[in-house]
């Protein structure tokens, strides 16, 4: 565990994709692969004054609209707090009105 923030070594979430992360060529994939979830990500979290970093390949951190910073494991909780920040409404990545934006 990680002393300055309590985040635990976990395994990979299921949307990091596979690929070995000891093998330098994989683990360059992977983070480039990051860093594309986290430009798209952007692009949907704009709309509502959020913003999200990929952090340490391990983690992302999701900004809110004044200005806190939120350590997020993965996908799943950076949606979990993007609705906590909404005041409990989710946000549909796939809802027809956000993708014609996009």
């Amino acid at each position: 565990m990680c002393s300055l923030c309590g985040t635990l070594g976990a395994a990979a979430h299921w949307s990091e994709g596979g690929g070995d992360r000891t093998q330098v060529g994989a683990r360059r994939d992977v983070l480039r692969e990051r860093h594309r979830r986290v430009a798209l990500l952007n692009r949907v979290l704009r709309s509502y004054t959020l913003s999200v970093d990929e952090w340490e390949e391990t983690a992302y951190i999701l900004h809110g609209p004044s200005g806190q910073a939120i350590l997020c494991n993965d996908l799943t909780a950076v949606f979990a707090e993007v609705a906590r920040l909404r005041g409990g409404v989710a946000l549909d990545p796939l809802d027809p009105a956000l993708l014609e934006r996009l």
